[in-house]
C-alpha cells in the first residue's frame, strides 16, 4: 500500500509511547538518534547532540527574540533543549502529525513551566498556520523523510521564513549512486517499515530547496557518529523475509523490520545522515 500522510500518522500514534518507553535515557526523551563524537561520554549528551548543533546555527544569527518552529516536533524534546538556552525568544511553535505526540508535548510544557512558551499542534507541517515570514529559523529533526511530497515542505518553509532566515534539517538523504538489486531492497525494507517515503538525494533536496530561494550554507555527514548495530546480511535478510509474514499489525512490527533495514543501509552506504542548513534569499 502507498504510503500516506494519514498512514505516518498512525505509525506515530501506536508507536510513540512504546519509543520512550523503551528509550535508554529518561532526561532526554529524544526519539532520534544519539550521535558519539569523539568529546561525548553519555547518552544523553549523545541524544542531544543534534539539538546542540541546531542552538549554535541559531546562537550564530544574532537575532534579538528569536522566532523559531520545530516542524515534525514529535514530543519536544529538541524544542525543550533549544528554547531555554536561547536569548529572549519570542514563544515557539512544535508541530506535529500526531495527536498523541502533541499531548506529550503539552504535558511535558506544562511540567517545564514553559506552557506560555512553546505551542504544540497537531498539523501537517506543509500547511502551517502561520503567517508569511513570520519566523526566524524553522527546524526538523528526522521528519522531512515522512513527507509524502517533500517539495511542499520546502515551499512552505520559504514561505515562513523571512530574507536571511535559516531552515536547518538534520535527517536520512540516499546516496547519489547507483543501487544492485540487493542495495534497492534495502531501502525499500526502510522506507516502508519507517514510513519514510521523503527519503532523497541531496542533489534532489537542494533542487527543492533552490526552487524556493533556500540556498545551501552547510553540508555536514553526520554517519560516522552513529553506532551502527547492522547485522551479518543472511541474517538480517531471513529477519526480514519471515518478519513480513507474520500477521501482526501494529505498527511497531514495520517499524523494527525498518530500523533493522536502516542499519543495513547506513551500513552500505545506501542512506547519509546529514546536517544541512539552508538560508532564505
Amino acid at each position: 500500500m502507498p504510503i500516506t500522510t494519514h498512514s505516518v500518522k498512525t505509525y506515530y500514534d501506536q508507536n510513540t509511547n512504546l519509543f520512550l518507553k523503551f528509550n535508554n535515557s529518561k532526561k532526554a526523551q529524544n526519539i532520534h538518534r544519539s550521535l558519539w563524537k569523539d568529546e561525548i561520554e553519555n547518552l544523553e549528551d549523545a541524544l542531544n547532540y543534534s539539538n546542540s548543533l541546531i542552538l549554535k546555527e541559531i546562537e550564530v544569527m544574532n537575532v534579538s527574540s528569536p522566532r523559531i518552529a520545530d516542524l515534525g516536533c514529535g514530543v519536544g524534546a529538541s524544542l525543550f533543549y533549544i528554547f531555554p538556552r536561547l536569548q529572549n525568544p519570542k514563544p515557539a511553535l512544535g508541530l506535529t502529525l500526531s495527536p498523541v505526540q502533541a499531548k506529550l508535548g503539552k504535558n511535558s510544557a506544562n511540567e517545564l513551566n514553559l506552557k506560555n512558551q512553546t505551542l504544540f499542534s497537531e498539523g501537517d507541517f506543509t500547511s502551517v498556520p502561520l503567517a508569511n515570514e513570520s519566523l526566524d529559523v524553522i527546524y526538523s529533526v528526522e521528519a522531512v523523510c515522512h513527507a509524502v511530497e517533500p517539495e511542499k515542505y520546502f515551499r512552505e518553509a520559504s514561505r515562513l521564513l523571512r530574507k536571511g532566515g535559516k531552515l536547518i534539517l538534520v535527517d536520512d538523504y540516499q546516496a547519489t549512486r547507483p543501487f544492485t538489486s540487493h542495495e534497492s531492497k534495502w531501502l525499500k525494507a526502510y522506507i516502508d517499515g519507517w514510513f519514510v517515503p521523503g527519503v532523497r538525494t541531496i542533489d534532489q533536496i537542494i533542487e527543492f530547496a533552490n526552487k524556493n530561494n533556500l540556498n545551501l550554507i552547510k553540508n555536514e555527514e553526520l554517519t560516522p557518529y552513529l553506532r551502527l548495530r547492522n547485522l551479518p546480511d543472511f541474517l538480517a535478510s531471513t529477519i526480514l523475509f519471515f518478519g513480513n509474514l507474520l500477521p501482526i499489525k501494529h505498527a511497531i512490527l514495520p517499524s523494527m523490520l525498518g530500523s533493522m533495514a536502516l542499519q543495513q543501509c547506513l551500513y552500505m552506504k545506501i542512506v547519509e545522515y546529514r546536517f544541512l542548513v539552508f538560508e532564505k534569499s
